[in-house]
């Protein structure tokens, strides 16, 4: 494999983040008591990386325009501001420096695209053997203004489920039709990312609180964002999508931070705080969900 595959790695205990900055800076993997979380593509890993034929690169979602390579990372909302209906090649395809680097943090930084005129930061901090914190910030080094949303996009192992609580449970159909895989209950939205079937919706996220559950007694992981404010305006009117794919063996949690228009030199920052713990032993739990014993059962 080319330097573009070399990977970093930061291990607590059954914790280990894997990252890949040659590609996109991108979050690689989560590994938890020696299990594989996230979503790495087959038909990709290892293949030469060519930012000008990128389009030549196997792929079984020949809808999508752009290579699906997998792992965590930092979009630019809203899509509507692509080209071609492909992220920006360099931010997403291309490689990133690695600016700071310790046992316990890891900072990678891209290019300027030459598209957008923004570049993007992402910091990983291994905190506990049980949490990390992803830090993006997207900078614009353009002459005028840019409205620009992050979206943080997590490529997931399927099955899973996906679920956001919330006392008026509503969602939004993106595209596709999910049938009844994503369902309504007293106080959640879930999500059941069981099988290919392609859809994408959109949730509210009142509590800033995502829930996610890998297979059948798997682990569990949250990921905790600042709550939406009044003002809050979001790329894709809603601050968490899920998607699913009928392609491939891989479910998507997305993430948006509130949509902001940066002035030349300005820096928008979005921070998630992500926790993991294993079904049996519950203690690592964040209170808000242990307590909350109505989400748990729907999401069991």
């Amino acid at each position: 494999m080319s330097d573009r595959w070399v990977v970093i790695q930061l291990t607590n205990k059954d914790l280990e983040l894997t990252m890949l900055p040659g590609i996109g800076g991108r979050l690689w993997d989560v590994t938890f008591e020696g299990r594989s979380l996230l979503f790495q593509n087959p038909d990709l890993v290892g293949q030469p990386v060519d930012e000008k034929k990128l389009a030549d690169l196997p792929t079984r979602s020949p809808q999508f325009a752009f290579p699906l390579w997998g792992g965590e990372k930092s979009w630019i909302a809203p899509d509507t501001s692509w080209t071609g209906g492909a992220p920006f090649i360099a931010l997403d395809s291309g490689a990133y420096r690695v600016t700071s680097r310790s046992n316990s943090e890891v900072e990678m930084t891209s290019a300027v695209c030459p598209v957008s005129q923004l570049s993007v930061t992402r910091r990983i901090t291994l905190k506990t053997a049980h949490s990390w914190t992803i830090d993006h910030a997207v900078t614009n080094h353009g002459s005028g203004p840019r409205v620009t949303g992050i979206w943080s996009v997590m490529m997931i192992d399927t099955p899973a489920k996906i679920g956001v609580s919330m006392k008026d449970p509503t969602f939004q159909t993106v595209f596709g039709n999910a049938g009844t895989l994503v369902s309504k209950h007293q106080n959640c939205i879930l999500a059941d990312c069981a099988g290919k079937n392609e859809f994408k919706v959109g949730l509210p996220n009142p509590n800033g609180e995502t829930l996610v559950s890998f297979g059948q007694g798997g682990p569990w992981m949250m990921c905790s964002v600042p709550q939406p404010v009044q003002d809050d305006h979001y790329s894709h009117q809603k601050p968490v999508e899920v998607f699913n794919s009928g392609d491939y063996d891989y479910c998507e949690a997305e993430w948006h931070s509130p949509q902001a228009t940066l002035l030349p030199g300005e820096t928008l920052r979005f921070q998630q705080d992500f926790c993991i713990w294993a079904d049996r032993d519950p203690s690592n739990a964040p209170n808000s969900i242990s307590t909350n014993k109505e989400f748990l059962s729907c999401m069991s």
